[in-house]
């Protein structure tokens, strides 16, 4: 998965939880500071990144497994791709 690729599972997965009603608000939020911290990842560096976005990744996965399994597949999808790129 290329970096575009990537931006749009992510805007696919914004979509999807806009969608779903059954979403927290926190998950939201998390999923929302995720997508942040890969577009500083991805974009030229201002500063060094502060690393973990891969966990980040995984544990958000592993929430949405149980109770939203399209929006974990989802973000498996981003997971791999982050691991791919090396994050």
């Amino acid at each position: 998965m290329d970096l575009d690729e990537l931006k749009g599972t992510l805007k696919s997965l914004h979509e999807e939880l806009a969608r779903e009603t059954e979403v927290d608000q926190e998950l939201k939020d998390l999923l929302t500071t995720l997508d942040e911290d890969i577009h500083q990842l991805v974009e030229p560096p201002t500063e060094p990144a502060d690393g973990g976005v891969l966990e980040q990744a995984e544990s958000l996965a592993a929430r949405f497994a149980a109770a939203h399994p399209r929006l974990e597949s989802m973000m498996q999808e981003v997971v791999a791709a982050l691991a791919k790129m090396g994050v």
